[in-house]
């Protein structure tokens, strides 16, 4: 497995706080569908349960992404169930103060070392905006 860590950032709530969110995904169900349409249509079928995550991948076809490792309130992660390859995106989590938390996210992924060089910045790319959408979604 190689292991794409992403850029760490700080968010401005408490580390219990996110952990109770992103260790049980069932509430984020409920913003998809209240999303208009047109912004419905660019998640690709995305659809939360309370531990895990699907959506349509292109080439790929229906991919879901379990609950697979909580460690309360450090650590959670998800493997790719369907994926060509084997796949994990992990979090976690750091006490800054008792309102702040960084968040450090990472991608587990099994790729041919052949492969590396030509995808492995893409890879490094995901795993930096892994870290962006949870400063997007918790700093609001």
């Amino acid at each position: 497995m190689s292991v794409y860590k992403g850029k760490s950032v700080v968010v401005n709530r408490a580390t219990d706080d996110i952990y109770a969110k992103v260790s049980d995904l069932s509430g984020y169900q409920a913003l998809v569908d209240n999303l208009p349409a047109e912004y419905r249509d660019k998640l690709n079928g995305v659809h939360f349960s309370a531990d895990s995550v699907s959506m349509d991948a292109p080439g790929v076809g229906q991919l879901v992404f379990k609950l697979t490792e909580k460690t309360a309130p450090t650590h959670v992660g998800f493997s790719a169930q369907g994926s060509p390859v084997p796949v994990a995106l992990k979090l976690d989590l750091e006490n800054v103060d008792a309102a702040s938390t960084r968040l450090t996210p990472s991608i587990d992924i099994e790729i041919p070392a052949m492969l590396r060089p030509f995808i492995g910045n893409k890879i490094q790319e995901a795993a930096d905006k892994f870290g962006e959408v949870f400063t997007t979604i918790f700093n609001q």
